[in-house]
């Protein structure tokens, strides 16, 4: 790693050598230390003499290995690679079939195509003709889809621009500190803005006399100003200081909308990175809206309009790189949180991970440290998909561990720059760092949360003898489980709570709220079902601090139901939820013929109410449920040696949660 920091270089300070170092602390700009150090090229530059002698010497090789086939007996196959078999396909050192022109440099006017389609086919037969054809002219004859498309000037209406630039865009002041807003609470991870977007990009539009006349320049002029209006809309959902701001927001967001449809005319000459980052903008901002739909379809054309790029095979700077696994990350945030289809399957993917992306440097920040973090988990959230909630050869145990098993290894591996102390939460840090903690314990929750809906289901199907369903060591290993997903939904809550009380939750956000739903639902089942079994096989941890944190999860709900409309459609499924687990008809058959046990139904239900009359209170109760000094990180490392030392994939109790367990509660039928 260099010695200095971009900035200590830049301003001539000496640099601490930290990340951030001492100096960028000292300015507030922690996000901004990043570190640059240059790597030799590892390119060879080959002559085209070369590549034909070695062309040659392949034709050798191939004439000997075929007069070495003819004298083996006719009944001797000979395995063929896929390669052989298929000359689209490139063979396993990297050489394509035939002639392979210099490649050429993809642009916003370039598309991307794959193996499968006419044009690339017939651009492979052209390439396999004689050598004695110019290369030059093959290349230049290539049938692509850049070559086939009919170039048209832009159909932009110049009148619309200049009235949204006129009526609708702040000054430059606001504009900067809208902007600010977004990249703060919602973190890189989610939102990418390069540092001197605001500086540079956005003051230069506004303080142009008047837009540009060419139509290929009042397009490049028009895609900047959609994404400048998808940052505006998203600043605006956490700006605090300004009444009105909701309403702008809205105001921004159809405006963008506006914009885009104007693009629609010219999606093929549109198409590039600010436009893919404008329309997954536009989906956050809709998410925080509460259209799904909306968001899901958005989602859908940033990442086709990526693959037309061809970002997912290559990229050719790092906001192209930046970009791509930008897709890949709300791909995997939709996927998992709504049960919708990927769309980006991994076997596709030969974009390198961001700072893989740049052979001439190594970056070193908060900031790649961040996303390259945020991306492996992402990752591991399509190994949750594919192996608990998707039919599988292997089973629930196996699958459990295997990806339990990826989220030690993810979480042992993160750099110390973006750890915390859990028992001393300060909330002084950049959101991206909260944002990894807690995608962090909901993986957690949602691999081992189909346990907790298998105990529910056996306790409905059981009245009252929960003890003699479960053999001691089914019960040790459902507890681990278990275990590992409550405390995950304690740590969570805690980690928004004391978000929401220092006032650093981005309160208008979809994800916030969501992950206090996610989190709740553990809480509440937990304690249900605690108060309803004999056998201590749930919780272990005082019962009343379990409904304080649920209390608390829903008065910050009911709090941000005031201007946020998914807090408060969360808050009304939670209500519902706990009037349906207290009525009569869920607890009646749950009651004992000689009476009702201490932990009643009724005691569940009272819980609420008592906890709810106090909701002028909360600030005050935030007091006691922070005073849980023992609530370090969800350890995994016990369950995972229990389970490989106790239960071996053979075992009875992986059976016995593969043929109870997988058939009737996890995945689909």
């Amino acid at each position: 790693m260099a010695k200095a920091c971009v900035k200590c270089k830049q301003r001539k300070k000496k640099c601490s050598g930290g990340v951030p170092c001492d100096y960028c602390l000292k300015i507030d700009e922690p996000q901004g230390c990043e570190y640059k150090t240059r790597v030799k090229s590892k390119v060879a530059k080959v002559t085209e003499r070369y590549i034909l002698s070695l062309k040659n010497r392949i034709q050798q090789l191939e004439a000997q290995l075929a007069k070495t086939a003819s004298e083996v007996p006719e009944n001797t196959e000979q395995p063929l690679t896929t390669s052989d078999i298929n000359p689209l396909m490139e063979s396993e050192n990297g050489l394509e079939y035939g002639f392979q022109a210099p490649p050429s440099k993809l642009s916003t006017r370039d598309r991307y195509l794959g193996l499968s389609s006419c044009a690339q086919f017939l651009k492979k037969v052209k390439q396999s003709l004689p050598n004695s054809i110019d290369a030059n002219v093959v290349a230049s004859k290539d049938c692509t889809l850049a070559a086939l498309k009919v170039h048209t000037e832009p159909q932009i209406d110049p009148f619309r621009i200049e009235k949204i630039l006129n009526e609708i865009i702040p000054d430059f002041k606001e504009a900067r500190k809208l902007i600010q807003n977004a990249s703060e609470m919602i973190g890189a991870d989610y939102m990418f803005i390069e540092k001197d977007y605001a500086d540079i990009t956005v003051k230069k539009m506004l303080d142009r006399d008047q837009i540009p006349k060419k139509p290929e320049d009042l397009l490049q002029f028009t895609i900047e100003l959609l994404r400048l209006m998808t940052c505006l809309a998203l600043g605006s959902l956490f700006d605090r200081s300004n009444e009105s701001s909701r309403y702008m927001g809205v105001t921004f967001h159809r405006a963008s909308l506006s914009l885009y449809g104007s693009l629609a005319y010219a999606f093929d000459q549109a198409s590039s990175a600010a436009l893919v980052q404008s329309l997954l903008n536009m989906a956050y901002f809709a998410l925080s809206q509460n259209k799904t739909t909306f968001a899901f379809a958005t989602v859908g054309t940033a990442i086709r309009t990526m693959f037309t790029l061809g970002y997912h095979k290559k990229t050719q700077s790092m906001i192209e790189n930046r970009t791509f696994w930008l897709c890949f990350i709300y791909d995997r945030l939709l996927a998992v949180r709504f049960g919708f289809p990927l769309m980006i399957g991994e076997r596709d993917i030969n974009a390198p991970i961001f700072n893989e992306a740049d052979e001439s440097q190594t970056t070193v920040s908060l900031d790649v440290y961040h996303f390259v973090a945020q991306v492996k988990l992402a990752m591991i959230t399509t190994q949750i998909i594919s192996k608990i909630y998707m039919q599988n050869p292997f089973s629930f145990l196996h699958n459990c561990h295997a990806v339990l098993k990826q989220l030690k290894h993810w979480f042992d591996s993160l750099p110390n720059e973006l750890k915390f102390d859990y028992d001393d939460i300060k909330t002084g840090m950049i959101r991206s760092t909260f944002n990894l903690h807690i995608n962090y314990n909901y993986s957690i929750i949602i691999t081992t949360r189909p346990v907790l809906l298998y105990v529910v289901n056996m306790i409905f199907s059981n009245t009252g003898d929960e003890e003699k369903t479960l053999e001691q060591g089914q019960c040790d290993l459902i507890s681990g489980l278990l275990e590992s997903c409550i405390q995950a939904a304690e740590i969570q809550s805690r980690i928004l709570a004391k978000l929401y009380y220092d006032g650093k939750m981005a309160v208008c956000s979809f994800l916030d709220c969501h992950y206090i739903f996610g989190a709740t639902i553990i809480l509440i089942l937990a304690g249900y079902c605690q108060m309803h079994m004999e056998q201590s096989v749930l919780y272990s941890g005082d019962i009343e601090l379990l409904f304080d944190a649920i209390n608390h999860n829903l008065k910050i709900l009911q709090r941000l139901s005031e201007y946020n409309v998914v807090a408060r459609n969360f808050n009304e499924q939670l209500t519902e939820f706990i009037e349906t687990m207290s009525s009569k008809e869920v607890v009646g058959p749950l009651e004992k013929e000689d009476g009702q046990r201490q932990n009643s139904p009724l005691s569940f239900s009272q819980n609420f109410k008592r906890q709810n009359s106090t909701l002028n209170d909360l600030e005050e109760d935030e007091k006691r449920i922070f005073d849980l000094d023992d609530l370090a990180f969800v350890d995994l490392s016990h369950l995972l040696n229990y389970i490989d030392d106790q239960f071996p994939s053979t075992s009875m109790v992986d059976q016995f949660l593969e043929r109870d367990f997988l058939s009737n509660n996890c995945r689909e039928p």
